[in-house]
């Protein structure tokens, strides 16, 4: 009993230290949740945009429609394994896919005749995760006139999300490392408030547990304060912010959802930060107390 009012010392005679330091600790951890599910999220970002692609093969206008249904066999022969991925959109669907958002426009190229079909693209959509070969095969389908793929178009993207992980991932790091810090100098602090009384257990011939237990329960007791705020916050703010996040760009909608399990994670990683910093900041202060008695 004795142990824990030394524990709470610093509560009492260094409130206002210890509740920002706990309101600090809670702000830390949900930033590093943050961005662990942002760099983790970004993975699976990436790999579908590496791996899914869409092939858009536009047709030569010379090109008969009667010969469209021949060419779209050879593309699918090319293609080889399901084809209900592949389809055509000829004048008609290309301009009905228009029509609502450009009616004007549509009506102005219908009023054409058949200049139209100069001008109005034909071509062949395939989607899925083909080698880098495939386009170079489907440029030498007679009738292909062109062909393009979106992994080239996102190549860019692709590099950016990268590189942003990798950001995510040090910045994760050097905020664990900082609030690691701020715990073990809050815990020599709270040992000096408590060096009084870890002098008269050291006369009393306590035990080296007992001396560290007091900066133990007060390095914990801030972490799992902060742990705490920081799980209340993922689970009051973490799932709308996700959604806000995901809703910004059809890329990021790619992200997952903000799981609610991670809050229990931020708790026990806040209660075990302020354990070891406990235990790291009271063993420095022990062996300076050890060291000052020794030379006096």
């Amino acid at each position: 009993m004795y142990l824990l009012k030394l524990s709470l010392r610093p509560w009492r005679m260094a409130l206002w230290s210890q509740v920002i330091s706990a309101l600090a600790v809670g702000f830390l951890l949900m930033l590093i949740g943050f961005l662990f599910w942002m760099q983790d999220g970004l993975k699976s970002v990436v790999v579908r945009l590496k791996g899914e692609q869409v092939i858009t093969a536009y047709l030569q206008p010379s090109l008969e429609a009667q010969a469209e249904g021949r060419l779209l066999e050879q593309v699918r022969e090319v293609v080889g394994g399901d084809s209900s991925s592949i389809r055509l959109v000829n004048h008609s669907e290309f301009l009905g896919g228009l029509r609502d958002s450009y009616p004007e426009l549509v009506r102005d190229l219908e009023d054409l005749g058949q200049q139209m079909t100069q001008i109005v693209p034909r071509y062949v959509s395939i989607v899925g995760v083909f080698p880098d070969t495939l386009l170079e095969s489907i440029k030498k389908v007679p009738g292909i006139e062109s062909a393009e793929a979106s992994g080239d178009r996102f190549r860019s993207v692709v590099g950016a999300f990268s590189v942003l992980r990798w950001v995510a991932r040090v910045v994760m790091v050097g905020v664990a490392f900082s609030l690691f810090t701020g715990l073990i100098l809050l815990a020599r602090m709270n040992g000096y408030l408590q060096r009084d009384a870890i002098g008269i257990l050291r006369m009393w011939g306590a035990t080296s547990l007992s001396i560290l237990a007091p900066g133990l329960i007060s390095g914990v007791m801030v972490g799992v304060c902060g742990g705490l705020l920081a799980a209340l916050g993922w689970v009051s703010f973490g799932v709308g912010m996700g959604k806000q996040i995901r809703s910004l760009s059809p890329l990021l909608s790619g992200l997952p959802p903000f799981a609610p399990q991670v809050s229990w994670m931020l708790f026990l990683v806040g209660a075990a930060l302020g354990l070891v910093a406990g235990f790291l900041g009271s063993l420095s202060s022990f062996q300076v107390q050890r060291e000052e008695g020794t030379l006096g």
